[in-house]
């Protein structure tokens, strides 16, 4: 305000006091306009807060014709969103020394969007040094294997005609016995260089990254087992058995001798059991390797980094990870391909030796396997169970009962080899008849040589072995005339009876199901518990075989054995062909 000029109290008179009342009059009402702003403002944002759109209320008074309009549920919501737009923006209609507010629900997600790009920034930050400390591994020039005698690299010619010197006038079955023997070389020679890419790079690299503390709960081992040691296996196999025959045709210039094979094929349980635990783990290591491109972004810019490098050859991680399944599996077709084109006959029966020792091999690799999977099946089914107890005599000899009475289904089979594993056969809800017909619902479970008669506990979901266990090699069972139940006669060391237990099932086709796999389990456990069949075992000559959905594991040997016996009881008919070469049993027809 300008001070040379007079304000407006200056220049109006004071008249008998009448402009003290007027300004007195004009303060009330000022102050009154206020108070009714401020509690309408309150009002409102009580309304809000509670949910409630308070149009209704504002047009209640209105006419019949407008109120239908607003009683609508579109014009409600517009009104409603139209309030709440309002209220987030209250400051607007607000004095201006008031402080704009922010929504709570906007305040919330602005901290949790500090808290997560903080969290990012620390992540992008680990992951920036992650990447620059692998730009930092220094990668050799070439990854490909070079060995004493080739001081040159591992280049190999392009053809074996840029080697034999009278491919020309080869006949036409020499030649691609030629080139079948060609690409056993040369398949051989490409995958130890992948294995190489894999253990100098690859491995080379996450050990350098676990040295520098990164993705320290990563190690070689469980994305790659033993692969290193495959590695060796087959650098040792191409000097003393590929290259040698390799070079005698570079020296010579005469055709690939396929005898020159022999000896190392002949070796293969020996020169690859490298490939069992391998093989035993294999599964394992592709459980690891997807949990941690899941849940490890490390390990994902680490998969990345190599994936994308130059020196790695467009091989994905689960490709390097498959190498030595697929490679091992290959080596049969490899023969054959070059048995297929051989004429002398010398050499036939020698590449067929080569071909049954390899499939030997792999049927072993097969037999491990399988009994990984049935070790694990049983001991699924042992946690199901609770054991046998017999209490109630007194503390003394429940104790001493305990003690000397431990119930364990995973334990080895009776008289059979460690090799043969127990396994679950049959499982249904049967009745068991006692005294004067009376009747007690079971859970009954058929292993491979023994019965179980359980009760499921409702508490704990487990099963409580009610009875005792039956050993089938001890066990007869025989059908009964109703045509719906079977009796049990368990007969101890000297022929005399021990238990009789009498099972009803639902159907009749239920019953010679139970009576047929119960009289066939044990036809088996008893022929697998031969002197014969346990020096078998013993020195693993014998195929791991099983049965289509008896799922038991027993013998070639037993396989023949129960073929005989169930023909004579016409039961089934079943054909098995001979080991073929890809060392596999073929069964024409199943059991059931």
């Amino acid at each position: 305000m300008d001070s040379t000029k007079p304000s407006l109290a200056l220049k109006m008179p004071y008249v008998n006091g009448e402009f003290e009342s007027v300004m007195k009059e004009m303060v009330q009402r000022r102050d009154s306009l206020n108070g009714e702003k401020q509690k309408d403002a309150e009002t409102r944002e009580t309304d809000v807060v509670d949910g409630l759109t308070t149009a209704a209320d504002t047009i209640h008074h209105r006419g019949s014709a407008e109120k239908s309009k607003y009683s609508t549920i579109g014009y409600q919501r517009r009104t409603k969103q139209k309030v709440v737009t309002d209220i987030a923006t209250l400051s607007k209609g607000s004095s201006s020394g008031a402080k704009s507010r922010t929504p709570l629900k906007q305040v919330f997600s602005s901290v949790v969007s500090q808290g997560v790009s903080e969290k990012t920034s620390e992540e992008r930050g680990q992951l920036d040094l992650l990447i620059r400390d692998l730009e930092a591994f220094v990668v050799p020039a070439s990854l490909k294997w070079i060995w004493k005698e080739e001081s040159q690299g591992t280049a190999l010619e392009n053809s074996w005609t840029d080697l034999v010197k009278s491919y020309s006038t080869m006949p036409k079955k020499q030649r691609h016995q030629q080139a079948a023997l060609w690409e056993f070389v040369q398949t051989e020679l490409i995958y130890i260089n992948k294995l190489k890419i894999i253990k100098d790079l690859v491995i080379a690299a996450l050990v350098h990254l676990n040295q520098h503390d990164f993705l320290m709960e990563v190690t070689p081992e469980p994305l790659f087992s033993n692969l290193p040691s495959i590695l060796q296996a087959h650098q040792l196999f191409w000097q003393e058995v590929v290259y040698p025959m390799l070079q005698e045709v570079r020296i010579t210039g005469k055709p690939f001798d396929p005898m020159r094979l022999e000896a190392g094929c002949l070796q293969f349980h020996e020169r690859f059991f490298v490939y069992h635990h391998y093989c035993w783990e294999e599964e394992n290591n592709l459980e690891f390797t997807r949990r941690q491109m899941e849940s490890n972004p490390h390990f994902v810019a680490f998969v990345q980094w190599v994936e994308k490098h130059p020196q790695c050859e467009r091989m994905r991680l689960g490709d390097m990870q498959a190498k030595p399944h697929q490679r091992i599996t290959k080596y049969p077709l490899l023969l054959k391909a070059v048995l297929k084109e051989t004429q002398e006959t010398l050499e036939q029966q020698a590449l067929r030796a080569m071909l049954t020792t390899v499939n030997s091999f792999l049927e072993s690799i097969n037999g491990s396997m399988q009994l990984k999977d049935e070790r694990l099946a049983l001991s699924i089914s042992a946690k199901r169970l609770e054991g046998y107890a017999v209490e109630g005599i007194n503390d003394e000899v429940d104790k001493f009962v305990r003690d000397i009475c431990q119930f364990d289904l995973t334990c080895p089979i009776r008289g059979v080899g460690d090799n043969v594993v127990r396994k679950l056969l049959l499982e249904e809800n049967l009745k068991l008849r006692g005294r004067k017909d009376s009747k007690v619902e079971v859970v009954a479970l058929l292993f491979s040589d023994v019965l179980l008669l359980t009760k499921v506990q409702k508490k704990a979901e487990r099963l409580k072995v009610v009875r005792p266990p039956l050993a089938l090699d001890r066990t007869n069972c025989v059908p009964l005339k109703d045509g719906y139940s079977f009796v049990l006669v368990e007969v101890g060391e000297l022929q005399c009876m021990m238990n009789v237990l009498i099972l009803v099932t639902s159907t009749t086709e239920s019953r010679s199901t139970w009576v047929d796999t119960i009289q066939r389990a044990k036809y088996l456990v008893e022929h697998c518990q031969t002197p014969t069949c346990i020096e078998q075992q013993s020195t693993g000559t014998l195929a791991h075989s099983s049965w289509a959905k008896a799922s038991s594991s027993i013998t070639f040997f037993c396989l023949c054995a129960a073929t005989n016996f169930l023909k004579s009881h016409q039961r089934v008919q079943m054909k098995f062909k001979s080991v073929d070469y890809d060392g596999h049993f073929g069964i024409v027809q199943d059991i059931f």
